[in-house]
């Protein structure tokens, strides 16, 4: 009887520890799904900087290139091959039911951009087969465009590839086969003088003249180590060129080769510019009419924002050997990964490991000098032996491989096989033609300056301020 008496309360004392504990983990779990909602919603919210986006303006990645005609269709963002956010979707949106028009995105083939709209293999295949020697399809870059014209079973009736407005083909069915060729375009090149009178700025000055203001862009970045136009024009400044437009199936498509400038203020200071078509890849570019290039031979350091800690000396104790030895150069302090400019227009000659110096990097550039950049982290993307490179180009990321204290960059400058200290470079001024490179400019200035006044103009810009 004492048995029983005691074995019911035991028993609903355990049944209601048990009901406690299945409450208590209810709770618990509860509690955690609430906190894993506000942390995971919650990071969305959140603005994560992982390190430090670079400015490439300053490094002069928005300067337009010396050699490469400008083009209208580039600046203006119609090619999406620029644009680092480009949609996954290839489609374009089209009322017609019978059409499809598309790009072909990042790391996608044509082959499956077309699979992807549903289309009939077996016409897929047919199409490109068409196409074969006619567009090297290994080449298509994202943005490329296609057209694909279908009937009512959505069997292909024709497909247009367009890499270009310079450069279309098109596939065509002909009974049970396609038959693929080039589009042919009438393309024409015309030299057009230009010239105008500055009243308001040097760039409505441009847009007045019917012309992109872009070019105007170009035009003052000519002239920028000379002349700052954004304080330093008057009002009856006057300013030529001598331009290429070009037109395909005479519709205006982009500017070509800027072959002369000439610029001339109020109060006499006069400005000229014309392109030298050198043999040498080395000496194309602007030179002044007395033959100085307008652009500077070299920057005025190959890294921005880092301090100098270590000078040209060739009485340096080493911090590391501990004994007095040359310091052929100069150290930057830099955090590891910090881009490395080219200090001017060359030639890689070396890009490897090589012994105390780390990674390191050397560029030969004219007249005799030869950079050199070393306890690199990494090299710049597609920089190796033989490869050309530009002047503020990315070449390099600062580390500290080799015999290194910290990260640094050590730059090095020669002058004819014989170090010389960099900071003695006077980076204010341009290189001269010389010799029978001189002569052949002047034959080639004296011929653009017949073609600058003897080519029609646009008639002069005058603006009301």
């Amino acid at each position: 009887m004492s048995y029983q008496k005691l074995s019911l309360p035991l028993s609903l004392g355990t049944s209601r520890k048990r009901n406690w504990l299945w409450i208590w983990c209810g709770v618990g779990v509860l509690l955690l799904a609430v906190i894993a909602f506000v942390v995971f919603h919650g990071e969305e919210d959140l603005n994560v900087v992982t390190g430090r986006a670079l400015d490439m303006e300053t490094f002069g990645a928005q300067e337009w290139p010396e050699n490469i005609p400008l083009s209208r269709q580039t600046l203006e963002s119609d090619d999406v091959s620029k644009s680092p956010d480009m949609p996954d979707s290839e489609s374009e949106p089209v009322d017609d039911l019978f059409l499809i028009r598309g790009r072909v995105t990042r790391n996608q083939t044509l082959f499956v951009a077309l699979k992807n709209h549903g289309l009939d293999i077996d016409d897929v295949q047919q199409v490109l087969a068409s196409l074969e020697g006619v567009v090297d399809f290994k080449k298509s870059r994202p943005g490329d465009r296609y057209e694909v014209h279908l009937d009512v079973d959505r069997r292909i009736l024709k497909f247009v590839y367009e890499s270009s407005p310079e450069d279309i083909s098109v596939s065509v069915r002909e009974g049970n086969v396609f038959v693929g060729q080039k589009v042919v375009i009438l393309r024409e090149v015309v030299q057009k003088r230009l010239s105008g009178v500055v009243t308001d700025t040097l760039y409505q000055a441009f847009v007045n003249l019917g012309e992109s203001g872009e070019l105007a862009s170009h035009f003052m970045q000519l002239f920028k180590y000379d002349m700052d136009f954004s304080t330093g024009t008057q009002r009856g400044d006057e300013f030529t060129m001598l331009v290429e437009k070009v037109y395909l199936n005479g519709q205006f498509y982009k500017y070509g080769r800027v072959w002369a400038a000439t610029y001339e203020t109020v109060s006499g200071r006069r400005l000229e510019a014309y392109y030298f078509d050198a043999p040498e890849e080395d000496y194309k570019g602007y030179y002044d009419d007395e033959g100085r290039a307008l652009k500077r031979t070299f920057l005025k350091t190959p890294v921005v924002g880092c301090p100098l800690t270590s000078p040209y000396n060739l009485k340096r104790m080493h911090p590391i050997l501990k004994r007095v030895r040359p310091h052929y150069g100069m150290d930057w302090a830099c955090p590891t990964g910090t881009p490395i400019m080219s200090f001017g227009d060359g030639t890689v000659t070396f890009a490897d490991w090589k012994g105390g110096n780390g990674n390191l990097l050397v560029i030969e550039h004219p007249n005799g000098y030869t950079s050199l950049y070393a306890h690199l982290y990494a090299f710049g993307r597609g920089i190796k032996k033989g490869v050309r490179v530009r002047q503020g180009q990315v070449v390099g990321l600062v580390g500290n491989t080799g015999i290194s204290t910290g990260p640094h960059l050590h730059f090095g400058l020669k002058l004819h096989g014989k170090y010389i200290d960099p900071s003695s470079v006077d980076t204010r001024r341009a290189y001269t033609l010389s010799g029978s490179r001189l002569s052949a400019f002047h034959s080639s200035r004296d011929k653009i300056r017949r073609s600058l006044w003897e080519t029609g103009g646009s008639g002069s810009a005058l603006v009301s301020k």
